[in-house]
């Protein structure tokens, strides 16, 4: 019996019937793959194909198309080349409003994604907390993110009014702050941060809301072992929460840049680019440029899709992360 056990017992006699398992789990994924499970799958997909190619890859390839023509709105295109792009970056025309619009479209950007991380940060650790009324808190704290950003934008207008009637001219009046009033969308120096600070008090709820989801999943022993160890509350931060919630806050601000950098509605309902120029990010340029005012489509596309590669990146980099997020 000791010999039959044995024999049995073996790594060869064993691998044997891993390997017959083996083959046939392979040769049924293969039938599966060319047989009715792929024709069912690309089946299931081809609907979210056609979206895509529809809604995604045609605007693309002729915005492409179009950034090589010399397009007006209502009548043919010329085939020009890579014109547009020379003009765009050596023309008397546009060159000083297009490198205006990068400026304060990297500066509009980068504020903003520096607030929304510090306010979103402390709204999380705060709302982490245990205290009497918290989800009272929550979802007072995450109402500006569920507000259309139509409605936000003209009730910052309302509020930015460089009239009396505007509701922060009141409080500075009233509080004695100044005896004039404050032009705050009209003015060249303050026109661009009041835009901010909208654009961070409508986008801040959803990095507290990343990052309390984050918080969330750091086991609590952690804390309590670091508390135990002598750890203050700002060692514990650099040491725990910071690594913990760092993939968070990668796939988060790469989100948010791309979100913030291609959006127009704040800027187009609070100052529509002025005064000066000194709000004009690069896609309401092309807006203003291919549709609303010269209505030069080409110009417009070849202005849009300047900063594709940067997007490209940040959008391979994202994906990336995130998929290497799904694999742990």
């Amino acid at each position: 019996m000791t010999q039959g056990f044995g024999a049995l017992g073996t790594d060869e006699t064993l691998a044997r019937p891993r390997q017959t398992v083996a083959s046939v789990v392979g040769v049924a994924r293969g039938r599966h793959l060319l047989g009715r499970d792929w024709a069912s799958a690309w089946l299931f997909l081809a609907p979210c194909m056609l979206v895509l190619v529809g809604l995604i890859g045609y605007p693309f390839v002729s915005a492409i198309l179009l950034s090589f023509q010399a397009k007006l709105v209502g009548s043919p295109g010329a085939w020009v080349g890579l014109q547009n792009y020379y003009d765009l970056l050596f023309g008397r025309d546009l060159s000083g409003a297009f490198f205006q619009s990068v400026r304060v479209s990297v500066l509009y950007t980068l504020v903003a994604q520096v607030l929304k991380l510090v306010l979103g940060m402390s709204m999380a650790l705060l709302l982490h907390e245990q205290f009497r009324g918290r989800m009272f808190m929550r979802a007072l704290f995450f109402i500006p993110w569920a507000v259309p950003t139509l409605i936000a934008g003209l009730t910052w207008k309302w509020m930015y009014d460089g009239t009396s009637v505007g509701l922060l001219n009141m409080l500075v009046l009233r509080l004695g702050v100044t005896n004039e009033l404050v032009q705050w969308l009209g003015n060249y120096n303050l026109a661009l941060w009041s835009v901010v600070v909208a654009v961070v008090w409508a986008s801040t709820p959803f990095w507290a809301m990343m990052f309390l989801a984050g918080l969330q999943a750091i086991p609590g022993e952690l804390y309590e072992a670091a508390e135990i160890d002598g750890a203050d509350v700002f060692q514990r931060f650099r040491s725990i929460t910071l690594p913990g919630l760092a993939p968070i806050i990668i796939i988060t601000a790469m989100l948010s840049t791309i979100w913030t950098a291609n959006s127009i509605n704040f800027v187009y309902v609070l100052t529509g680019g002025g005064p000066a120029n000194a709000t004009m990010i690069f896609p309401l340029l092309a807006y203003q440029v291919g549709v609303a005012g010269a209505q030069r489509l080409g110009m417009g596309a070849t202005i849009s899709l300047f900063f594709f590669p940067v997007f490209l990146v940040l959008i391979y980099f994202l994906t990336k992360r995130m998929l290497a997020e799904e694999e742990r």
